[in-house]
């Protein structure tokens, strides 16, 4: 009969690890079903490897905490109210784990009287996670975007750094609003950056030569607006905007953003050239993703038809709800740097829904987005989920595991497919958060997990959300101070139209 190691482990412990003889867990106490309350919940999810200390806090009033961590060879004992382990122990914890589980035990005390509550286990994969991540940090936009900055983080510690902040060349009071930062392959030494307002461009880092440019031409309706950069051309596809926002009274969605206009370009870094895609004038196109093969482009597009002669802005504000994007596709030329004609992918419309952010999984396998009932910008809609479609047999399904009963969007895959980060609002309801989800080589989601923090309740604190979290395989080293002294002086390149 097989041993259970939890029973085992205190008999053999002293000799592997000397932290776990610091704190002791209680020798006598009541035993309950009960699970603790913690947060973040980290129960029974899946990690990767190389994931920074699970910190958590128990939420259960008590005199006195105890919390013990145990893998097969090694164990760590906390006490107080937060559980904390150092990198170190985190890490002997976690190499002795992969394919395996760390059981979580939590002790309180109450009137002089401990109680154990139920075990819980963190799975740990097999499968590293890219180890930094890149998002927005903003808050509420229709109070201040002020203090708005592209930040990067160290997935597999707690370092945190401003890869661009919004005020380094304000001419207004209230910043430049920086945004839709993007990668080619994840490749940190090749991004791009919008600047808004102040010294308006689009910044491209391409192996450490910086360029000012303008995808605007008279034959589009703005500069770049969402990119997406070809896996292997200097080539970015854009969705160009006519962007409004209109706020609801009561509604507690808060705000409907609405494209009255959109296309779709290509951008030739080298030639600094736009072309622009052809399409119906009743298309509403957005979103552009490539196929990690560069052979096709998917994007969302909304088809509506005009029902009155009046000003377009305010009929699609009337009918916000009437607008509903599907996902389709249209096959690469590379030699000829041509698009052929749309190809429906999902329909999303005939259901009665609105599917956006199309994201193809590195293997070409998976398609990833997020639906709901109408509208381009699911970050403000509570209805939002995941789903993936398995590309061979086009069968769509919700992302179950990873999905709460509020805001799923802004998604990325990382770079070997095993993992998917997006921002949710299931915490409060109000401020996105990251969340990391596993994706095993069958399809199947993993329970989701809050993004590690030292502080465990700092995100309940921390008033501002985080937007279009992406996966990086290093981080960007161009300083804060080199882009804004570049932006400031460097010399804007207008885009040629292709013909």
């Amino acid at each position: 009969m097989k041993k259970n190691p939890l029973l085992i482990l205190p008999y053999f412990i002293i000799g592997i690890s000397l932290y776990g003889c610091k704190n002791k867990i209680p020798t006598e106490y009541a035993v309950t079903n009960e699970i603790a309350n913690i947060y973040p919940d980290y129960s029974n999810v899946t990690i990767p490897p190389n994931i920074a200390p699970l910190h958590f806090m128990v939420d259960d009033s008590a005199e006195a905490y105890v919390t013990r961590l145990a893998s097969d060879s090694y164990e760590w004992i906390g006490n107080g109210q937060k559980a904390k382990p150092g990198i170190k122990e985190w890490r002997s914890l976690i190499e002795s784990s992969k394919g395996k589980a760390v059981t979580v035990e939590i002790y309180t005390r109450n009137n002089g009287k401990w109680k154990r509550y139920k075990p819980f286990e963190i799975y740990v994969a097999n499968e590293d996670i890219d180890p930094y991540l890149s998002y927005r940090l903003i808050s509420p936009s229709y109070v201040t975007y002020k203090d708005l900055t592209i930040n990067q983080r160290n997935l597999t510690n707690f370092d945190e750094s401003v890869i661009y902040g919004n005020m380094a060349n304000t001419t207004v009071k209230h910043g430049q609003c920086i945004n839709c930062h993007s990668y080619q392959n994840y490749n940190p030494k090749r991004m791009q950056f919008h600047v808004r307002e102040g010294y308006a461009c689009t910044v491209i880092d391409y192996d450490g030569e910086l360029k000012k440019v303008s995808a605007k031409t008279d034959s589009v309706i703005s500069a770049g607006v969402y990119p997406a950069w070809h896996p292997q051309l200097k080539l970015i596809a854009y969705s160009v905007n006519n962007t409004g926002q209109t706020f609801h009274t009561i509604d507690p969605q808060k705000i409907e953003v609405q494209d009255m206009a959109s296309d779709l370009i290509l951008f030739d870094i080298e030639k600094n050239e736009v072309t622009r895609i052809k399409g119906d004038a009743n298309e509403m196109e957005c979103y552009p993703w490539w196929s990690p093969d560069g052979q096709y482009l998917y994007y969302s597009s909304a088809h509506y038809t005009r029902r009155d002669t009046g000003r377009i802005e305010r009929e699609l504000i009337l009918n916000y709800k009437d607008i509903k994007y599907d996902i389709y596709r249209r096959r690469f030329n590379q030699e000829t740097m041509q698009l052929d004609t749309a190809e429906m992918v999902f329909n999303a419309s005939a259901l009665g829904k609105s599917a956006t952010l199309p994201r193809i999984s590195p293997d070409g396998k998976y398609l990833l987005f997020s639906m709901a009932e109408y509208g381009v910008f699911h970050i403000w809609h509570t209805d939002a989920d995941l789903y993936v479609t398995e590309l061979s047999t086009m069968q769509t399904r919700p992302l179950k595991e990873a999905n709460s009963d509020n805001v799923e969007s802004y998604h990325s895959w990382s770079s070997n497919g095993r993992w998917i980060v997006f921002s949710s609002r299931r915490t409060d309801g109000n401020f996105t958060r990251p969340f990391i989800a596993y994706f095993d080589s069958k399809g199947e989601t993993r329970k989701a997990f809050e993004l590690p923090q030292d502080d465990p309740d700092l995100h309940r604190q921390l008033m501002k959300s985080y937007n279009i979290p992406e996966f990086m395989k290093g981080p960007v080293e161009t300083s804060p101070q080199t882009f804004a002294a570049f932006i400031r002086k460097g010399t804007i390149r207008p885009a040629k139209q292709k013909n």
